[in-house]
């Protein structure tokens, strides 16, 4: 087997962060009235970094050719650690048959083998960058109306996938004000912290084992025939064959 062929990487980790960070994005917050233009809403963009990145992005004037201006968020996994709690089973599968869109019954079913996935609790913090409170407790209030402090959530639509949905907790709320050297002005940070089951699945295996002929032997064996390997060492001793007595041209399907 080459190295390619034994290489898996399915974007899982990636996929729960994306799930996460969908929450929030397109959150508003209202702006008063300038000069040149009335009161308003505008999107709080959201990042992945270290919030201390974020911060050294801003202090930096943003010239990386990457806009990013306040109010703005940045998140990023601060913890994964082993949930044994969330165990069902060590190494246990689970089969379900299916017959695809459009196939024949019975050549065409199918038969899912899937193991039992490991299951993780990741920490993550949503760091919140804002110019004045005012802003900061908009944003506070929209995402602490969202957590009760529970939120589901789904992270692909395949239907044997049984990982599929999981819950975000909002566990601690920490204001923060900042007062980074060389920005132009102070910077409102308050970190909240999420916790959510995180489950690594193996690839599954797909095997077409759909019983179609039943085949059968018929003998008298000795009582010194104690186990299956003496029962059938015997009968083959006798020569006697395997008959067939149930195929599927046998069942009349309408």
């Amino acid at each position: 087997m080459s190295k390619l062929q034994a290489f898996y990487y399915d974007e899982q980790i990636r996929r729960y962060i994306v799930q996460f960070m969908s929450i929030f994005a397109g959150m508003k917050v209202s702006v008063g009235k300038n000069d040149t233009k009335d009161e308003r809403l505008i999107n709080v963009p959201i990042a992945y970094g270290h919030k201390d990145r974020v911060v050294a992005h801003i202090k930096g004037k943003n010239t990386q050719n990457s806009p990013l201006r306040l109010p703005t968020f940045g998140t990023f996994i601060s913890n994964i650690e082993l949930a044994p709690q969330l165990r069902k089973g060590v190494n246990q599968a689970r089969r379900n048959t299916f017959l695809k869109t459009g196939g024949l019954f019975p050549d065409d079913i199918n038969v899912v083998h899937q193991i039992m996935p490991v299951p993780y609790v990741a920490t993550m913090e949503l760091a919140i960058f804002t110019s004045n409170m005012d802003q900061m407790h908009q944003i506070m209030e929209q995402i602490m109306m969202l957590f009760d402090p529970i939120l589901q959530i789904q992270t692909s639509d395949d239907v044997f996938d049984w990982t599929r949905i999981t819950t975000v907790e909002l566990v601690g709320i920490r204001p923060d004000n900042n007062y980074p050297s060389g920005a132009d002005r102070r910077i409102n940070q308050t970190t909240m912290d999420f916790q959510f089951p995180i489950y690594i699945s193996v690839p599954a295996e797909k095997k077409n084992e759909f019983v179609k002929d039943i085949y059968l032997r018929i003998a008298a064996v000795s009582q010194s025939a104690k186990s299956n390997a003496d029962i059938i060492s015997e009968i083959d001793s006798q020569g006697i064959e395997y008959n067939l007595i149930l195929s599927l041209d046998d069942i009349k399907i309408d």
